[in-house]
This record gives C-alpha cells, sequence and structure tokens, in this order.
C-alpha cells in the first residue's frame, strides 16, 4: 500500500528566491561602498552559494530520473545546491541527517546536556571580520568544559564526550556568535566508568571560558591588557552560559531534537515577507528583549548583506568534536566507549550499566551533598591556577 508520494517543490515560488535574483547583482555592486566596512571583504563563496541556490531543484539544470522496479512508476528528481546556511531545503535535509546520524551513531546511553556559551557584543566584530576565531572560540570552550569536568571528578584523565556547534546568528539573523554544544552529564573515566554528575557549577564554568577568550583574543592580537582589564572590571562581563536543557539516558527522541535545534537553519522561510513593490523584505521572530520587538524591517539589499554574513567557507567546520568523541574507520565520528580493564576490587559499587556496542558502561553518579561554600571557593582558585588564569 501506498503511503506517501514524492511532491516536487517549487523554489521559484519562495520569498528568499524571488528576493535573491531580483536584488543580488544590486547587492553586489553596492558591497564595497555600503558593505565593506561592516562585514570585511565581500568572500567569493558567496557568489558561488548564491549561484548554485539559483538553479537548485531546476529541472531545467539537470535531474535524476527515479524508477520503481515493482510498479514501474518513475519521476524526475532536479539536483540541489547541497548550500550549507543558505538554501533552505539543502540545509534542513542536512539538519535532519544530522540528527539521526547523531542520535544512532555518535551519542552514547548516558545522560546529555546542552549547553550554550555566548560572548560579550564588545568582542563579536572581531569574529565577524575573521572567521577562523569562530573555531579558537570553541576550542576555548571544549577546554573549559574538560578543565572543570576532570577536576570535579578528581581525574585528570578522565573525558566527558561533546559536540559543539558554532552559530554566527540571532533571532532575528543578526551576527550573534555563540556556540551550543551537546555534552555528557559526566565523564568517562579510563578504567571504563562513566561518571554521571548531579550538578555542574557554570560560575566557575563561566570564568574558565571567558579567561580562555580574553586570552585567546589576546594572543591573536585582536585586544590588549586594557580591553581585558575593562572587560574584568564589569560587574557583568557579557559572557553568560545556559544549561538548563537536561537529556535523560534513554530520551532518544530528546537527543534528536536537540542535535537538529543547534543545526537549524539562520532563519526561517515562514517568517521571511518579501514587498517585491517597495523592495524591502519583513522578518518576524519572536519579541527581542532589547529592540522590544519581533519583526525587521530592511531593504533587500541589506537583507542580503545580512544572510550572506553567515554562509561559511567552504572548508569551514562549524560542528566541532572533542573528548569523548573517537573515529572510526569509515570516517565517523562515534563517541568513544570507554576502553579499559581495572581490578574489580577497585571499582565502585555501580547504580546501573549502560550498554554499548558489546561492552558495557558502568554509570555511578557523584555521592554526597556537595562541598562546603568555603570549600568550593579553595577548590575554585586552584582551578583557576590550574588553568593559568588569574581572578
Amino acid at each position: 500500500m501506498v503511503t506517501g508520494a514524492y511532491k516536487p517543490r517549487n523554489p521559484k515560488a519562495s520569498a528568499l528566491y524571488q528576493c535573491v535574483q531580483a536584488h543580488f547583482g544590486e547587492f553586489e555592486a553596492a558591497d564595497p561602498t555600503r558593505y565593506q566596512e561592516q562585514y570585511g571583504f565581500y568572500r567569493p563563496v558567496i557568489g558561488r552559494v548564491v549561484e548554485k541556490f539559483l538553479t537548485c531543484g531546476d529541472l531545467t539544470k539537470g535531474f535524476a530520473r527515479v524508477r520503481c522496479d515493482t510498479c514501474r512508476h518513475e519521476y524526475l528528481l532536479a539536483f540541489s545546491c547541497k548550500g550549507r546556511y543558505f538554501c533552505p531545503s539543502c540545509h534542513q535535509k542536512r539538519v535532519l541527517q544530522f540528527g539521526t546520524w547523531v542520535t544512532d551513531e555518535v551519542l552514547a546511553p548516558v545522560p546529555h546536556r546542552q549547553y550554550v556559551f555566548t560572548v560579550p557584543k564588545m568582542l563579536r566584530v572581531y569574529f565577524r571580520r575573521d572567521r577562523r576565531l569562530l573555531g579558537k572560540l570553541s576550542q576555548c570552550a571544549a577546554d573549559a568544559l574538560k578543565t572543570l569536568f576532570r577536576a570535579a571528578c578528581k581525574d585528570p584523565k578522565a573525558v566527558p564526550g561533546i559536540i559543539i556547534v558554532i552559530q554566527t546568528y540571532g533571532d532575528l539573523v543578526n551576527f550573534h556568535p555563540h556556540l551550543h554544544a551537546l555534552v555528557t552529564d559526566g565523564v568517562f573515566t579510563p578504567t571504563g566508568w562513566f561518571v554521571a554528575f548531579p550538578k555542574i557549577d557554570l560560575y566557575a564554568l563561566e570564568h574558565l571560558f571567558r579567561h580562555r577568550v580574553l586570552h585567546m583574543l589576546l594572543r591573536e592580537r585582536r585586544i590588549d591588557e586594557t580591553v581585558i582589564g575593562k572587560l574584568l572590571g564589569w560587574r557583568h562581563s557579557g559572557f553568560s552560559l545556559h544549561n538548563a536543557v537536561r537529556i535523560g539516558p534513554h530520551d532518544i527522541e530528546g537527543r534528536r531534537a536537540v542535535a537538529e535545534y543547534i543545526l537549524r537553519s539562520p532563519f526561517s522561510q515562514e517568517k521571511l515577507r518579501y514587498q517585491a513593490k517597495t523592495g524591502t523584505v519583513i522578518y518576524l521572530s519572536k519579541m527581542h528583549p532589547v529592540l522590544k520587538r519581533h519583526f525587521e524591517v530592511v531593504s533587500a539589499c541589506d537583507w542580503l548583506a545580512v544572510l550572506t554574513a553567515h554562509i561559511p567557507n567552504a572548508v569551514e567546520h562549524l560542528v566541532r568534536y572533542s573528548c569523548a568523541v573517537r573515529t572510526t574507520g569509515d570516517g565517523h565520528h562515534r563517541t568513544a566507549q570507554a576502553g579499559g580493564e581495572s581490578e574489580e576490587g577497585r571499582r565502585p559499587a555501580p547504580l546501573g550499566r549502560v550498554r554499548g556496542e558489546g561492552r558495557e558502561l558502568a554509570v555511578c553518579p557523584l555521592q554526597g551533598r556537595g562541598p562546603s561554600p568555603r570549600t568550593k571557593q579553595r577548590e575554585y582558585s586552584a582551578l583557576l591556577s590550574m588553568a593559568g588564569t588569574v581572578t
């Protein structure tokens, strides 16, 4: 019984296609005088991505003939552009594939938590001008997580599983570089155990991340000691962390939903309105806490300048894997199932076991009510000293 049928899309009817087709040439001509100062030099990858987007889903530009050997039914499938962070159809396919693959092949059946790392507005301009710094920003977050997690379990060889996705856009598609991380809610030990954490001190993690980012920008000669002193002197430095989203060890759909969310497209076509007569674009979103509105009205050229700023370079990786994620022989990444054996007498009594790839992972949560405030302050000072930072 047939449960569904392929329905070809009509890309030329979308508001994005009409806006790009009508105004991209004007945007390219105006870029040196109107947008270069704010967005930097025009990147050739933008023209290549947009040119392929205009042919995506067009049967006149090439297609494949799909035929069923059983019922002899056939249809034509137009070639796609496979554009990242610009073509809504191709990027959504990438999002769905990523969510399924991460859920089925990468993440271990242990608790996970979503972390969001944000940097101050004062520093975001450096990441717009030099996209290399985005990769270094993700490394700062990974180092901060590993340092804090190892200090929490008092095992320098323990490793968490970390997947970090770099996002450069906010709710109104403005340039807002930040990080979304899908992290195991605990660490894998060299002896084969998974140690679950009851709670993470976000205050300590925020300070570790802040100092690593500032030192990285100092090494890259983007800021100086004066800027660092100013940021450290603020009551609210502008760095922020959020980790309220927790995923249980057996919540498969939750892991898939978070994985798809962190790789989502910069914009939604359902929120986009293009006025061809006036050459303006209206983009709807949720209420912005600073602007006090839920929409943005800009000219078509300004919209294209904002949107194309999020197109990554050809060899730029916006998904990073760290620690307990290993690469298999087929080129895929998979969460390491913590190998190694130890004496049974030295193992703590496990609360339960999690199976994975024919090997059992022992799960043992941290015990006790947690350290006293004075002990936490002493451990936090030692943690910053170990990380090479200054309070």
